[in-house]
């Protein structure tokens, strides 16, 4: 399994509502459209006005066939909510346990 690790500045409190629905409207349905997608998890730290993103993805073809049109989307919808990407970093995932992980 590899992660994507994103990295976004920007991320002040008064925009946290707005990152969310947006993540889960329109994040996480794009995503389930690409093969080998495997999971997400958003990071939020309010104190420091940052956010991660970890995309999970059944192997490195699959993260880097995706990458090649993520690129583009990520700024845009980045952008649109007031965001900075920052780093979207590619790494191998060597241990994963999610259990009951969904919130």
């Amino acid at each position: 399994m590899y992660a994507r690790v994103i990295s976004f500045s920007g991320a002040d409190a008064g925009k946290r509502d707005v990152m969310m629905q947006t993540v889960q409207e329109t994040v996480l349905p794009m995503l389930r459209t690409y093969d080998g997608y495997a999971g997400y998890l958003a990071l939020y730290d309010a104190e420091n006005a940052r956010a991660r993103a970890i995309i999970l993805w059944e192997t490195e073809d699959a993260a880097v066939a995706a990458e090649e049109t993520l690129v583009e989307r990520r700024q845009k919808i980045a952008g649109g909510v007031g965001l900075t990407v920052e780093a979207a970093d590619l790494y191998e995932a060597s241990v994963v346990d999610l259990e009951a992980a969904r919130v």
